[in-house]
């Protein structure tokens, strides 16, 4: 038994004592991480769910905890944690029924479900192993229906790809379109493809970083990554937590509009999405001279700019956000790089776990008292903080350097982004939290990534 996973159920009790309960639990996912039928952190972990709330979940720990060779409660357990972003706990628990079931229809299976969570735990070396027994020509592969192959040459080519096996994975897209996908198989097919595409501008994917990754996944913008002027450490240019002061909020906001007036768009309003993002949007509108609106009804035709705080809110939008128009322009401050999200903005600032602006209810630990407390948001109206942000952006002093820097890197991949070209990008794509330029193996992972983050 591992001392590593002891160690963290013993911090998980003294956890449950502080009545940490939330923190508990994830030391628990920890440790079940370690190993995944620690009798002991299953059973705490079920325990752990009933008291917060999630009897349903605490079932699925339960039903493992009590019969821990039961193969379908450690698939529905891992299921489960996949979809909750603790693909760590559902590759061990996968790996562990792979010992024990025999070869055939159920293997192949399992195998599908372990490489599904190995991709999603960014482990794209161990899903192509994974797979490797169903190639093309296989006997295990000729047992598999066409609808269960393409699935299986889908997966193995987008590990391909963030393995940066180009020509392998390109293989592997041509075996699935022989395979005559279905729609929603050909919409993955063809997003694979263009990927694809985007990626032949980096002859090296696997020195490749999180703008050019972001460009690469989803054809976007990001205005920031960690270093420099927002100094902090990173996930390789991501934050795990940012506190924005206003001087950074004008940052973003002053390299938006220098990006909106690079593009060439033109907008009549800026709408925000919630009350989080009026000051954001009072002071674009201050900025670029235009109205601001309550809602997208509200703009009747008129070309828009919509600014989220947290991409998050795009969420109750999503269906009217897919289509890819000129018209509008979606922005978000904040992208959460921890969850996929069903839409990802053209344009986005920074890529932050957790981001807390001035005027949001923000609190502070003391450790020596083991309290809490809230700090108390900034309550002015939105148009009196966007004045305030529209002050510190036009103080901001200049620096060429880093500008040039910024438009040179996007400027070879102009006609490919999302932005302003409706034509060659008719839809917005989903956020995969899946970028290869961090992986939870990197020695950096948790470094300093100063090389990619002055500009």
């Amino acid at each position: 038994m591992s001392t590593r996973v002891e160690e963290l159920f013993d911090t998980s009790v003294d956890l449950v004592r502080q009545g940490k309960l939330r923190g508990a639990l994830l030391t628990l996912l920890d440790g079940l991480a370690e190993d995944p039928l620690h009798l002991p952190s299953l059973e705490a972990a079920a325990r752990m769910c009933g008291l917060l709330g999630a009897p349903e979940e605490g079932t699925l720990f339960e039903d493992v905890f009590k019969e821990p060779d039961d193969l379908g409660a450690r698939h529905r357990l891992a299921f489960h944690m996949v979809n909750e972003g603790r693909a760590d706990v559902a590759v061990q628990l996968l790996e562990r029924s792979m010992d024990s079931i025999e070869s055939g229809p159920q293997e192949a299976l399992l195998r599908r479900e372990l490489a599904f969570a190995q991709l999603q735990n960014r482990e794209f070396q161990g899903c192509l192993r994974t797979l490797a027994p169903l190639d093309q020509g296989s006997d295990e592969a000729a047992d598999l229906a066409d609808s269960e192959l393409i699935y299986v040459r889908l997966l193995q080519a987008e590990a391909a790809i963030y393995a940066d096996r180009r020509e392998f994975s390109r293989r592997l897209l041509e075996q699935a379109e022989a395979l005559v996908p279905n729609d929603e198989q050909r919409q993955t097919l063809d997003a694979l493809y263009a990927l694809h595409g985007r990626a032949r501008h980096f002859p090296e994917l696997t020195a490749a970083g999180l703008r050019e990754w972001h460009f690469i996944q989803h054809a976007s913008m990001l205005l920031k990554t960690a270093g420099g002027y927002f100094e902090d450490g990173s996930f390789a240019g991501r934050f795990e937590m940012l506190d924005l002061r206003v001087d950074m909020v004008a940052f973003l906001l002053k390299r938006l509009i220098d990006v909106l007036a690079w593009s060439g768009l033109e907008h009549e309003c800026v709408v925000p999405t919630s009350d989080v993002a009026a000051p954001l949007a009072h002071a674009l509108g201050q900025e670029l001279g235009l109205p601001v609106l309550d809602g997208l009804p509200d703009r009747q035709g008129r070309a828009a700019l919509l600014v989220a705080a947290n991409a998050a809110e795009l969420g109750p939008l999503s269906a009217g956000l897919v289509r890819n128009r000129r018209e509008l322009t979606v922005f978000a401050l904040n992208l959460d790089w921890t969850r996929d999200a069903p839409v990802c903005p053209e344009i986005v600032g920074v890529l932050a776990a957790r981001s807390f602006l001035p005027w949001e209810t923000r609190y502070t630990h003391d450790p020596d008292a083991g309290t809490t407390r809230a700090l108390e948001p900034d309550t002015q109206a939105p148009e009196l903080l966007g004045e305030q942000i529209v002050e510190a952006l036009r103080a901001l002093p200049d620096d060429p350097k880093a500008h040039d820097k910024f438009f040179m890197h996007y400027e070879p991949l102009r006609s490919e982004l999302l932005l302003g070209n409706e034509s060659g990008n008719p839809t917005r794509r989903r956020f995969t939290q899946l970028s290869p330029a961090w992986t939870p193996q990197s020695p950096a992972a948790r470094a300093q990534q100063a090389s990619e983050g002055q500009g």
